[in-house]
This record gives structure tokens, sequence and C-alpha cells, in this order.
């Protein structure tokens, strides 16, 4: 055959065998090297949340990342150091040291905290990084409206707008402690904190009505504005009023809102945070299931 040696179809299967297997066995023995050579146990992860919860210690922002680094800084491999990542940043985003919490929020992969997401956009934007933080605040938004759109108690509509979109939310279930009815969110397209309005009966403000009252009070809902500053009072009405009516309101002061968009300053001294996040983004899908 001139010379040169033919291998049978048998043994060539038989080489492919034993060369797969020894690169099987060269990954595996890898990551035991890997997993030897890290002390870190699920004691130390467990040590790390008792110190969190701590209540002998004060969870102060420093105390907080000083227990986090250290974790960190033990087990660097552990899955729950993307945890560790996002709370690090949080701690340094209260300790005001913005370029320590962009480092550990970078870290820290796809966050589904709305706080700590919102702690990451300050940071991010402080530090002049505006296609970050606010990629960051879009994939929020998707991850938010996907859960509003398993949940079989809420009906979701998007409504686009020029500078835009509007979220508008009708809850199917009234038995929550806050009484919210209706909410729509808005999130500008381009740079901007996104901005909601509420239809709710607030029980508590209704408590208040019925003491100042003496108990004699119509049956009324609150419609509330919901800004980074915090909440802004615009009506309360009837229990039952022109649905209609309310929805051109909320459409008009929202896409209002978008073309002028809370956010915060561009490498600014100090970092910027939101007043109360969940008004802004409100978790319904967790209060109704």
């Amino acid at each position: 055959m001139g010379g040169r040696y033919q291998i049978s179809r048998r043994k060539r299967r038989i080489l492919s065998a034993l060369i797969a297997t020894t690169v099987t066995t060269i990954v595996a023995l890898s990551a035991i090297s890997v997993a030897e050579g890290q002390s870190c146990t699920l004691r130390d992860v467990d040590d790390w949340h008792q110190a969190l919860n701590d209540p002998d210690m004060e969870q102060s922002p420093d105390y907080i990342l000083n227990v986090t680094s250290r974790f960190l800084d033990a087990c660097p491999m552990r899955p729950e150091r993307f945890e560790a990542f996002r709370v690090a940043g949080m701690a340094a985003v209260d300790l005001g040291d913005v370029s320590l919490a962009v480092q550990h929020f970078r870290d820290a992969g796809r966050m589904t905290n709305v706080l700590a997401n919102f702690y990451a956009i300050s940071a991010f934007a402080t530090v002049g990084d505006q296609h970050t933080a606010w990629r960051i605040r879009d994939q929020m938004i998707e991850r938010w409206r996907d859960r509003l759109e398993r949940n079989p108690n809420v009906s979701v509509r998007a409504i686009p707008r020029r500078r835009g979109m509007i979220y508008e939310l009708k809850t199917l279930n009234s038995d929550r402690a806050d009484g919210l009815i209706s909410t729509w969110v808005a999130v500008p397209f381009g740079p901007g904190w996104p901005a909601s309005m509420s239809v709710s009966e607030d029980r508590f403000r209704a408590s208040l009505r019925r003491v100042a009252k003496a108990g004699s009070v119509s049956d009324v809902v609150y419609i509330d504005l919901h800004r980074c500053s915090g909440r802004h009072a615009l009506d309360q009405v009837q229990r039952s009023p022109q649905q209609q009516a309310i929805d051109e309101t909320a459409l008009d002061v929202l896409s209002a809102y978008m073309s002028d968009p809370d956010k915060p300053k561009s490498r600014s001294k100090q970092i910027e945070l939101c007043v109360w996040p969940s008004r802004l983004i409100p978790q319904v899908s967790q209060a109704l299931n």
C-alpha cells in the first residue's frame, strides 16, 4: 500500500473514545484542582449571611462592605459571589465611593433586585457611562414587564409615545394593602428615570380622612404622580370616576414628564438616588401572587 499504514474503522472509534476520555479527565482534574485550591465552603457563605444579619452589629455601609469584601477575597469562585458583588456595590454607593460601586456592579452580572438596579444606574450615570446606565434600566423594565405579563391578576398594555413608552397596569384583585387599582409607568427612550401615575384607595389616607371628617366621608380614590423626588398628589375623585378621563390625564401627564425626565447628574460629586423606586416600578406581581 505504498508504505502507508491504514487504521481500521474500529480502531479509529477506540482511539477517539480514548482521546475523549483523556480530555474529560483533564478537565475534571482541573476543576478539582481549582476547588481544592479554594478553601471556601458553604460554611463561609453562611458566616457571611450571618454577619449581614447580626443584630449585635450596626449594619452600616462600611461594615457591610468590609464583611462582603472579606467574603469575596476568600471565596472568589463561589456562585454566591454575584450576590456579594451586588451587596458590595450598594454599600459602596451608600459610602459615596462611585468608582468602587461601578467596579462591583460590573462583576455582579444581571441583577433582579429593583433597588440594586436603581443603585447601579445612579453609579454608572454619575461616572458618565450613560450607555451602561440606561441599558440596565431597559433590561430591568423588560424583566419587570415579563413578570407582569405572566401574572393572571394583572392586565398590561404598552402605549408608545413620541418620547418613550407608557405601560398601563390594571389590577384585577383589589385586596392589596395599598389598594392599588391602576398604574401607568413611563419609560423615556433616552436617558431618564421612569415615573408613574397611580390610582389607589390608599387606605392610610382614607383612614385619616375619616378621622378628620368624623367618619362621614364619601368613597374616594387618590391620583398620584411618582417621581424620583417623591410622591406628588394630583387629585382625589369619587370611587367610580370617568375612567376614560383618568386614562387621558395619565397619558398627558406622563408624556409631559418624558419630554424632560429626571436623571442623575453626570460626573457629579454626589451620587443621586431615587426615592422609593418600588413606586416607580411597582412590584404588582409579587404582591398578588
